[in-house]
């Protein structure tokens, strides 16, 4: 049914966990009632899913490393009742009151435009999403998912394990994120179809063999920046990607993305509205049934139907009336050759109403003028970044997302010159 790294867990070991499930004193009577996962153990959250959902229970997962104190808060926050931690080790009551009227999958949203929202979704709108997902994109039928990123978000969870299963295929979930584990795993595994973020994906492009192709690589989460796009354009054979949000679950679907930015055509159980081209970008918005869905992305639809994506809302910076999207700069940044990582984000200014921000991590010092005199001959001087500081590493946040809110309250370090 599924693997675990190189361990096979079969139908029998679900049914052996249902078992064990139903005489336990809190699973065993879990219709209206949710439960907090918080486990090192794939197959025995994904047991514990799975039960849930059969049998009428709600399901939050809890990024294994968490802290157990941390994770009886988040789970407090998301009102759950129970929360398990390793199989074996006691659950831990939260003394919650009321009972869900409709059973659903908890999420919490990624946190990037401020504190991370706890979202549900009825497990038959998460049915729905499936059925529509397989229905769409066929061309991974008989491909071997190997998802090698967190299983506690709906990308792993949904997108990677669900949709397997529905296919019939045994995904292969990847909790050792060794690099020399991942690349053997792919190589071993001539049909796959790697799930995983953008910074691991850019890893495993740059350390495969030359003379080797991966096979097929999906991509969700955030834009790649230009060069590691055309970078894993020229190493993999099949690039995909998809794009949705918490709330919504995948909105679009590219089977066969030709630019970053490209992020495919919408599911079909969702309408989606956009802006109308790339001078006149809107948010992108999405209708399920009565259900409105405002993303705070920015996008359009080309000729062809295909949604592209162009910033976050609150990622987008004003300067004096004009328009910076942070992805245009960070391109532009990047094609310096000694820089592998670039981060756009904005600060408020006395003149201008907000400023273009820089954090760079290069392989030698770069003065900031340098970057500044390369950025001027490409683009508009409103594009140019003002504030520009060299790190040794970009913060990121759990989910490999970069929280430009947080950037824009640090200091300023050091202004660019000339």
């Amino acid at each position: 049914m599924i693997y675990v790294n190189d361990d096979f867990f079969s139908h029998e070991f679900f049914e052996r966990s249902n078992e064990a499930f139903r005489s336990h004193p809190e699973l065993g009577s879990c219709a209206g009632k949710r439960f907090a996962v918080c486990t090192e153990d794939p197959a025995y959250l994904l047991a514990v899913c799975l039960y849930l959902k059969a049998n009428g229970g709600s399901f939050y997962p809890i990024f294994a490393p968490t802290p157990r104190l941390a994770a009886k808060r988040l789970a407090t926050r998301a009102q759950c009742h129970v929360l398990l931690f390793e199989q074996g080790q006691p659950a831990m009551s939260l003394q919650q009151e009321g009972d869900d009227d409709v059973a659903v999958l908890v999420q919490t949203s990624s946190g990037t435009t401020g504190e991370p929202k706890v979202i549900t979704r009825s497990w038959s709108s998460i049915d729905e999403e499936v059925e529509s997902y397989v229905a769409k994109f066929k061309k991974p039928n008989k491909m071997t998912p190997l998802i090698a990123c967190p299983i506690t978000h709906s990308y792993g969870l949904i997108a990677g394990v669900f949709v397997a299963l529905k296919r019939g295929q045994s995904p292969v979930i990847i909790n050792n994120i060794n690099p020399k584990f991942l690349l053997k795993k792919l190589m071993t595994t001539p049909d796959h179809l790697l799930y995983s973020s953008p910074a691991l994906i850019h890893s495993v492009v740059q350390l495969y063999p030359k003379g080797q192709q991966l096979n097929a690589v999906m991509t969700s989460g955030t834009v790649l920046p230009k060069a590691w796009f055309e970078a894993l354009r020229e190493k993999a054979k099949h690039v995909f990607q998809q794009y949705g949000c918490s709330e919504a679950g995948c909105i679009a679907i590219n089977s066969d993305t030709k630019a970053a930015n490209h992020i495919g055509t919408p599911l079909g159980h969702l309408k989606v509205n956009a802006g109308i081209d790339t001078s006149r970008p809107g948010e992108i918005v999405v209708q399920k049934g009565d259900d409105i869905i405002f993303t705070k992305d920015l996008g359009y639809f080309d000729e062809q139907g295909q949604l592209i994506f162009v910033s976050r809302a609150d990622d987008m910076i004003n300067v004096s009336g004009l328009n910076v999207y942070p992805q245009d700069v960070e391109n532009v940044v990047l094609e310096i050759a000694e820089i592998s990582e670039a981060v756009v984000f904005k600060r408020s200014d006395p003149l201008s109403g907000e400023r273009v921000c820089l954090q760079f991590v290069a392989s030698d010092a770069l003065e900031p003028s340098r970057i500044r005199k390369w950025c001027s001959t490409r683009l508009a001087s409103y594009q140019l970044p003002v504030d520009i500081e060299q790190c040794t590493v970009i913060e990121k946040m759990a989910n490999g997302k970069i929280n430009r809110n947080v950037l824009s309250q640090s200091k300023i370090s050091i202004p660019a010159i000339g």
